[in-house]
């Protein structure tokens, strides 16, 4: 009789703790407004997180210094997912669940970011996506509670094809990992380039397995094909490997680089990245000339003693609309801020922008430019004489997203 007695015990104590954590939390998600961060925050992905999280760490502060969002202070949960979609997924549900967050903001993986808009959407929960940028997202995997801030694939692609498309560069070689979003980047850049010029030689398609660092093999055949211009969608260590390993061979004599030189890339190549590759990025804060964005780029250096990587501003833009929407909205029911996001005009650290309603797509465009010294920064290159291609000079057209999303 004692034991069961104990048993029953234990078992109410065991309801007690649960209903006391649950109403912990609904008490936090009462007070404040609760920010839930799928984070690629370890693996290939850690360097992009730890930009990340320094942007959203700042605005979080500045703020919750002012007063907060309605009266409430931001509060900010994070879940690691490692570029794996099923954790991204079981991290989504855990932040919608049981700690109660009122919005998504991440990852940095777009098949970690699909996995997340179907719990996003299954809990009626916006998540702002900040840096995974498959075009699939606003297309074919659209739903209506996710938004985007960064350029995505399409207008990466088109808007460096519309960059050499009108410059004098005809021959290029292609090199890339084997997966979908390289071969789908590159179907976009290789098509709108050969309508822009369509004397355009593309010489070669070189596909490697995703994760590879040694390109022994395939520098010899990339400078056989005498190109004006390598392309390519290598990144994090396996760019800097093909890097490193090319320059050697003087490729880079002959022809240049193109890829996503993002902050990050450069600073860890430091004075060993090459001069004259032209390159682009997603959203230098260095090389733009906003007043918002400059104001950033000194807080950022004054709280963290670094430059702010595309990746801090970014997801500083993110929260930023958000923050317009719900103040618009008077409110952070989901419903009714995603109708004050739809065609919200705000103003982000890259100047004036809007988010298009038919597919949540912020008008951000691309930046191409060529490495070089620059005084400011003495222990590495940036991208300098940076030009801007304009998101509505290169993004889907409208009724071509409307075919694609989901009916």
């Amino acid at each position: 009789m004692v034991q069961w007695r104990l048993v029953i015990a234990m078992l109410a104590f065991t309801v007690f703790l649960g209903n006391v954590t649950s109403f912990h939390a609904e008490s936090l998600a009462a007070d404040t407004i609760r920010l839930g961060f799928v984070a690629d925050a370890t693996g290939a992905g850690e360097p992009w997180y730890k930009s990340q999280r320094a942007g959203i760490d700042m605005f979080i502060d500045e703020i919750n210094a002012a007063g907060g969002i309605l009266g409430r202070k931001l509060e900010l949960v994070v879940r690691d997912s490692a570029l794996k979609p099923d954790l991204g997924e079981a991290a989504a549900e855990e932040l919608l669940t049981k700690e109660r967050c009122d919005f998504l903001i991440g990852p940095s993986s777009s098949g970690v970011a699909e996995r997340v808009m179907k719990v996003a959407k299954k809990y009626k929960k916006i998540v702002i996506l900040h840096t995974s940028n498959s075009e699939t997202l606003t297309t074919t995997d659209f739903q209506p509670y996710m938004f985007e801030v960064v350029p995505n694939t399409g207008i990466e692609a088109r808007g460096l094809a519309q960059f050499f498309g009108h410059r004098q560069y005809k021959r290029f070689s292609y090199i890339g990992p084997d997966y979908s979003y390289a071969r789908n980047w590159f179907s976009n850049f290789k098509t709108t380039l050969t309508k822009l010029k369509p004397d355009v030689q593309f010489l070669s398609e070189t596909w490697v397995k995703l994760g590879d660092t040694d390109f022994s093999k395939e520098i010899p055949n990339l400078a056989a094909d005498n190109p004006e211009i390598v392309v390519t969608n290598l990144w994090g260590k396996a760019l800097e490997e093909f890097i490193h390993q090319a320059k050697p061979t003087g490729l880079f004599n002959r022809a240049s680089l193109t890829s996503l030189f993002d902050l990050e890339l450069l600073k860890s190549m430091g004075q060993d990245m090459p001069e004259g590759l032209l390159g682009y990025s997603r959203c230098p804060p260095y090389a733009i000339n906003e007043r918002r964005m400059k104001e950033f780029s000194e807080k950022f250096r004054a709280k963290y003693d670094d430059w702010p990587a595309c990746w801090a501003a970014m997801a500083y833009d993110g929260l930023l609309a958000l923050t317009e929407a719900i103040n618009k909205a008077n409110s952070t029911d989901s419903d009714k801020v995603v109708k004050a996001l739809e065609g919200l005009a705000f103003k982000s650290l890259r100047g004036a922008r809007y988010i298009r309603a038919a597919d949540h797509m912020a008008d951000v465009g691309v930046y191409v430019g060529m490495t070089g010294k620059d005084p400011r920064f003495p222990n590495f290159l940036i991208l300098k004489n940076v030009t801007t291609v304009p998101a509505e000079m290169v993004w889907m057209p409208l009724d071509e997203v409307k075919k694609l999303q989901p009916k």
